[in-house]
């Protein structure tokens, strides 16, 4: 069973309109313009005769407001600055003696760590990354505050946050949020105000925050084409923003709202369902929309969902190279057939999936993650959305950095993608690829990581699944009908393993990354970590460890089951 392929004529122009009416709109979760905009895509899927309904939830919200940086022994010296979501909110401003971390960028040992504590220990630190984890050491050492130096060379001042959890907090995670301020300087201002530091040594800084912490109930659109089977599809967009936020994420918005018309177009009974969700609080609640979502529905999901799909910032200016971040599992000739169906060319890259992109769903046993990602043939920013474009996260982030041409293209992929998904009774998954590259992400680790922690009977216990996954994949593709179900929560499993450290109920910190995260902290030689860091750390390791052999004794049941 196949799908006609989506109209030009007919949907862009739809696209465009959405586009269009969003540019007008700064839909940061919680404000009216985002009840607006969720309000205006219910109301055109409803006007195109889908079953489009306007969900609410509650999220916690941090609203950055206004930042300043002022040097109170010259007050004629002047620069723009802005806050962080999440960052403390300090009206009434910090003055403390300047400190520069020139090392910030640089991996440091626990020794290091701890001597970097004394230095910083009261002063406004300047440093050249805000990422999380490096504000969560700021605080446990006492510093006054962070000014955050924008690396690239454009003016324009980026959003965003400094907070640590994912989604809504619960009491215990709600300590971890940052108790000093946070601002962020552009580049040629830091380089102004690193110089007047190095005139003035001694010199006193100044900054202040303003945020707003608050909860609110914010719109969800969800509209649910049915297929003949109760498994579905879901694909997904934030369209909260900053600013106008046209191209991260307005592009994604639109691309979304035609796949919904067009597969509620098609004549023809889908196999599966396809189920579409804009988040709220993408940015201003860290993933809270979509954690809500997995936390509210986790049964349907587990049950039911056989692949997530999102879609951030498609569309752009200049993004001219496809990218694919994958979750592994995937079949790579099931990626790159819609990628070449369209452009002509395979993705220039699949890389596995980093950290972030509403990915909350690691414990809802889904077996198939991806998203479409796109960048200029130069990249001249450090701007990780917005295809590259110096503009993501910023005022400038308007309708003139949509190209129509490759937003169509990006919806002509998904279209390929959607169709294998909604009418093929066997997913494109690739069970065996998937373990061996498991097997090298551990031998990759386990060369960063003291011999002391020692990961052989993990990777023991992998090779040892390589018989039952291989004889179970067999029986899938001679009969995937019988064997699908056993094979997706076999892959759930190696999900849970590779992405999260924590059980299926609870989301990890915002900013450990990288294959089996549970394990990333341990990169570190015995002789560059105090005694106490090293008892925590070898406390850690046993009860990942004996975690990760757990899920893979489960794994192994379900294979042979």
């Amino acid at each position: 069973m196949s799908l006609r392929p989506p109209v030009r004529e007919r949907l862009l122009p739809l696209m465009d309109d959405l586009l269009r009416e969003f540019s007008g709109l700064h839909r940061l979760s919680g404000c009216d313009d985002a009840q607006r905009a969720a309000q205006h895509m219910v109301s055109v899927l409803q006007d195109h005769g889908l079953d489009a309904r306007l969900m609410q939830c509650p999220l916690y919200l941090s609203d950055p407001l206004a930042g300043r940086l002022r040097l109170p022994e010259f007050p004629q010296w002047q620069c723009d600055a802005k806050t962080r979501s999440f960052s403390a909110h300090c009206p009434q401003g910090v003055e403390a003696q300047g400190y520069h971390d020139d090392g910030a960028c640089q991996p440091r040992t626990d020794l290091e760590w701890q001597r970097w504590a004394q230095d910083v220990k009261g002063k406004i630190v300047i440093a050249g990354q805000g990422f999380e984890d490096y504000v969560q050491r700021l605080c446990a050492a006492g510093a006054a505050g962070l000014i955050h130096i924008w690396g690239a060379a454009e003016t324009a001042l980026h959003e965003e946050t400094v907070g640590p959890v994912w989604g809504t907090p619960e009491p215990d995670d709600f300590l971890r949020y940052p108790r000093l301020p946070v601002i962020s300087v552009n580049h040629q201002d830091g380089q102004r105000l690193l110089a007047q530091c190095q005139q003035h040594p001694l010199m006193t800084l100044e900054i202040a925050t303003e945020l707003n912490f608050h909860v609110a109930e914010c719109g969800m659109p969800v509209v649910e084409i049915p297929g003949h089977s109760p498994e579905f599809v879901l694909l997904s967009s934030h369209y909260d923003s900053w600013h106008e936020g046209v191209t991260d994420n307005a592009t994604g918005n639109a691309l979304c709202l035609a796949m919904a018309i067009h597969i509620h177009q098609q004549p023809q009974t889908l196999l599966r369902g396809l189920r579409i969700i804009w988040w709220p609080g993408h940015s201003n609640a860290r993933y809270g929309g979509s954690a809500w979502y997995a936390d509210n529905y986790r049964q349907q999901l587990k049950q039911h969902c056989v692949a997530h799909i999102n879609v951030d910032s498609p569309g752009c200016k200049d993004a001219v190279n496809v990218v694919l971040n994958v979750s592994g599992a995937e079949s790579q000739t099931f990626l790159n057939a819609a990628v070449k169906a369209v452009t002509g060319e395979p993705a220039q890259r699949i890389t596995p999936l980093g950290k972030g992109g509403d990915q909350s769903f690691w414990g809802c046993a889904l077996p198939l993650h991806f998203a479409f990602r796109e960048v200029p043939l130069e990249k001249n920013s450090q701007s990780p959305g917005s295809g590259g474009g110096w503009w993501w996260h910023t005022q400038d982030d308007t309708y003139d950095k949509v190209d129509l041409n490759i937003l169509w293209r990006d919806t002509q992929i998904h279209a390929h993608w959607l169709e294998g998904l909604l009418t093929q009774p066997a997913l494109p998954l690739d069970p065996l690829a998937y373990l061996n590259g498991l097997q090298q992400s551990l031998a990759e680790l386990a060369a960063t990581i003291s011999p002391e922690f020692d990961l052989f009977t993990v990777a023991e216990k992998l090779q040892q699944l390589q018989p039952v996954l291989s004889e179970l994949t067999t029986n899938w593709q001679a009969d995937p009908q019988t064997w699908q179900r056993q094979l997706k929560q076999a892959i759930a499993g190696l999900h849970r393993l590779r992405y999260s450290s924590v059980d299926d109920f609870h989301y990890d910190l915002s900013y450990r990354g990288g294959a089996f995260p549970g394990f990333q902290e341990l990169a570190a030689r015995r002789e560059d970590t105090s005694p106490e860091m090293w008892l925590m750390m070898a406390t850690r390791f046993r009860r990942q460890r004996d975690r990760a052999l757990a899920l893979l004794d489960s794994v192994e049941a379900i294979c042979r089951s």
